[in-house]
């Protein structure tokens, strides 16, 4: 009853309900076996029909039993395959024991369910018929017991000798939406998670040798209690304290979801993040952000928050200060733009040497990593993974958005804001090239030959022998790669930016479905990572680009506050982006986010002196009389003899005589946005020109207005700022009088030695 009661507490906290939800609140006991990785456990769910429809069953989730054999829908889609390997051990599987709502025991009613592809052999979703219907606004009492196998992590979730990542494992609702019925997906290869917002009070019995080595989503509620060779540990999601404090917002905090993870090696660090050390050292941002919020900066603050990083131990000393920085670099830049963080404390995972399917993962209040060994700063690495991810504490725990539906409004805004946050933060990437585990600055600035089989058999990479058998001479070795390349000698520095990264990404995979797609809709995986990560970071800058970056980060942060412990569809984003930004965009999210068309700009410029005048010119008399003879005519060659373009172009000396210029824009695909183009003269002086939708609407070129000038046209350049993304071949978006011709020699002289390396390498084998 006291569960019951601090439900209806905090929903009256609430500022506002959402009837197209519900609201849920967990109770959960789990013990772990420690030897088979056996989880079992028991739950009470009370669940709040806040929609105003009756309702007379209950979906549920059961994701570990994704994992239980090769026919489930998520083994079945990557033909048995989990991060490139096959899954032939390790399984991991889930089963309820009881499921009792009012004292009655419905266990045996339980019906499987595949929605999405009618899989029979799929054990990921299930559903039960209530013994009576919940009206709107009851809440409801559910009791569930269950056994699972926790899986080898191959994706997301299990074990990996005495490092737990336990995700997804407990029996979990779907989301009940008014007018729609329960929202609940089968577990996908390219699919991730949806659930309703509400409190979680978990206790965990572990094996004793977990004791203060545990993370989790919210706080430890007491201290860990020691019983002989177990250990009972509590947590709280969010704390009491949050629940009950209104945040920025004037909200109260809820989150939709609850992960853990043990590891006996784990080195637990905890440090704080400091709003105030953090707004000294981007001050800019700070005003510049309150500038364009109607703020003043000194209102604008945060919350300080305790960071805890759960590290390997060869990684911990080398690298803790590094994802703390990381994630201080998140709740800063993100809070700044789109609202605080409203927990007390958020936990950094670093998983386990052979765990890394682990890493890069995303929960409330915790989140996983990837790194490895020797990384360095510049590198961003293990940096970009953990501003990423902890980037989702906003993106994903805040603004809950259905991930099984449109995984973009969430994985796309983080890596739209993740790589602007990193710019500002740790500036370019410097590209390094691995031999072994140890980086090499630079990358090869051509690829080697090689490939099929005479490529193997030149390169002494393998040699198909009689019988089946197989010889690799030069099979793969970090020295020998290393001696074969002389990164010293052949490489060449490359520096990234990470914004400039999304759109590499983008070009991957520009057209083949529209952003606006479900996650299992998408053609193949290549357009499902296109579309729900860089090209929605694209469209997102882009759109910045149309509408000027103050208006572009009001509308983004008001729809931030507004659906703030809400569940928000693409329309939502839409209608609410416009509301705050106070610009109709619909064009724009009809033609980039719901369609697939592409844009190509491209200039060509010409110009010329203007021509002396030969022949006959009639006067305003309407008399025709012969323009005078100059010192170059011949009238007998003229038919014969052609003037040299050189000379045309460069025509006389005199200087009233002006340029006549033809500077011509293309565009190639369907996209139409306006853009600006930036027209500069050799004496420094600029002229610019708008090239609208309306424009584009009616020609796919355009010629610019331009009169007749004394000064010659030293560059074109379309979108000069470089504030599109979208472009699919910026080569030719820019003109210029005078080329570089020092740039291609350098680039020439690195390849020539490459090669000439190469050369000397395979005809000696090895050097």
């Amino acid at each position: 009853m006291a569960l019951v009661a601090l439900a209806a507490s905090v929903m009256a906290q609430e500022a506002a309900e959402d009837n197209r939800s519900s609201r849920v609140d967990y109770r959960i006991e789990a013990r772990l076996d420690g030897e088979t990785k056996e989880l079992d456990g028991r739950e009470t769910i009370l669940w709040t029909n806040r929609s105003q429809d009756t309702v007379s069953d209950l979906w549920f989730h059961l994701y570990l039993n994704a994992f239980s054999n090769n026919y489930s829908t998520h083994l079945w889609e990557t033909k048995g395959r989990a991060r490139g390997r096959d899954f032939k051990e390790g399984w991991g599987w889930q089963r309820i024991t009881s499921l009792r709502v009012e004292g009655e025991e419905l266990a045996g009613n339980i019906r499987f369910r595949s929605p999405d592809d009618g899989r029979e052999d799929d054990r990921t979703v299930f559903s039960v018929d209530l013994p009576r219907p919940v009206a709107p606004g009851e809440t409801l009492a559910i009791e569930i017991e269950w056994e699972s196998q926790l899986p080898r992590v191959r994706r997301r979730t299990g074990y990996k000798g005495n490092f737990l990542l336990v995700a997804q494992w407990y029996p979990k609702l779907g989301v009940y939406e008014g007018g729609r019925g329960w929202n609940c997906h089968q577990f996908h290869e390219s699919t991730e998670f949806y659930g309703d917002f509400g409190t979680y009070d978990v206790t965990l019995d572990l094996p004793v040798e977990y004791r203060d080595k545990v993370g989790a989503s919210g706080v430890q509620e007491g201290a860990a209690v020691v019983n002989g060779d177990r250990v009972l540990t509590r947590f709280l999601a969010p704390s009491l304290g949050d629940r009950q404090a209104a945040d920025q917002f004037g909200k109260h905090a809820l989150v939709h979801d609850f992960t853990w993870t043990a590891d006996p090696d784990f080195v637990v660090i905890e440090d704080t993040f400091q709003f105030a050390r953090w707004a000294g050292k981007h001050a800019a941002e700070l005003q510049a952000t309150a500038a364009a919020l109607g703020m003043e900066p000194e209102s604008v603050r945060l919350r300080d928050v305790v960071v805890r990083i759960l590290m390997q131990p060869e990684r911990a000393r080398r690298q803790w200060k590094r994802h703390f920085d990381a994630t201080c670099t998140a709740l800063f830049f993100y809070g700044l733009w789109f609202g605080e963080y409203p927990y007390e404390q958020v936990t950094v995972v670093d998983p386990a040497w052979g765990a890394g399917a682990a890493g890069g993962m995303e929960y409330p209040t915790l989140f996983t990593c990837g790194t490895q060994l020797y990384t360095r700063k510049q590198m961003h690495r293990p940096e970009s993974v953990t501003v990423h991810e902890a980037g989702h504490q906003f993106w994903y725990g805040l603004v809950g958005n259905n991930e099984f539906e449109a995984a973009w409004l969430d994985e796309g805004f983080n890596s739209y804001t993740d790589s602007e946050a990193i710019w500002r933060q740790y500036g370019a990437r410097r590209a390094a090239t691995w031999y072994s585990g140890l980086p090499a600055w630079g990358v090869s600035p051509a690829r080697r030959p090689g490939g099929g089989r005479l490529g193997d058999i030149l390169t002494a990479t393998k040699w198909k022998l009689p019988f089946g058998f197989e010889l690799e001479p030069l099979g793969e070795s970090g020295f020998i790669d290393w001696w074969r390349d002389q990164p010293r000698l052949t490489f060449v520095e490359q520096l990234d930016d990470p914004r400039w990264g999304d759109r590499g990404g983008y070009l991957a995979d520009p057209d083949s479905d529209p952003i606006d797609t479900a996650a299992w809709g998408y053609v193949d995986r290549q357009s499902y990572r296109t579309n729900s990560y860089p090209r929605t970071a694209v469209a997102l800058r882009s759109l910045s680009a149309v509408i000027g970056r103050d208006a572009f980060l009001r509308g983004m942060r008001h729809y931030a506050k507004t659906w703030r412990y809400r569940h928000p569809y693409p329309d939502d984003f839409f209608q609410t982006f416009s509301e705050g930004a106070g610009v109709d965009v619909s064009w724009y999210f009809e033609d980039v986010f719901r369609g697939t068309g592409t844009v190509d700009w491209s200039v060509d410029v010409q110009q010329r002196k203007t021509p002396k005048r030969k022949g006959w010119f009639m006067d305003a008399e309407g008399v025709f009389t012969k323009a005078p003879a100059t010192d170059d005519d011949d009238d007998d060659n003229d038919e014969d003899e052609e003037e040299d373009d050189d000379e045309r172009d460069s025509g006389p000396a005199d200087p009233d005589w002006p340029w006549i210029y033809n500077v011509t824009l293309r565009r190639n695909g369907e996209l139409r946005l306006p853009v600006t183009v930036e027209v500069v003269f050799a004496d420094g002086s600029r002229e610019p020109f708008e090239w609208t939708r309306e424009m584009q609407a009616g020609s796919n070129w355009w010629r610019l207005p331009l009169a007749p000038g004394v000064e010659k046209i030293a560059s074109v350049v379309i979108d000069p700022e470089r504030l599109y993304y979208f472009d699919e071949n910026m080569t030719d978006n820019q003109w210029y009088e005078e080329v570089d011709s020092l740039v291609p020699l350098r680039w020439s002289e690195r390849i020539v030695t490459q090669y000439s390396h190469l050369l000397h390498w395979f005809g000696t084998t090895g050097g």
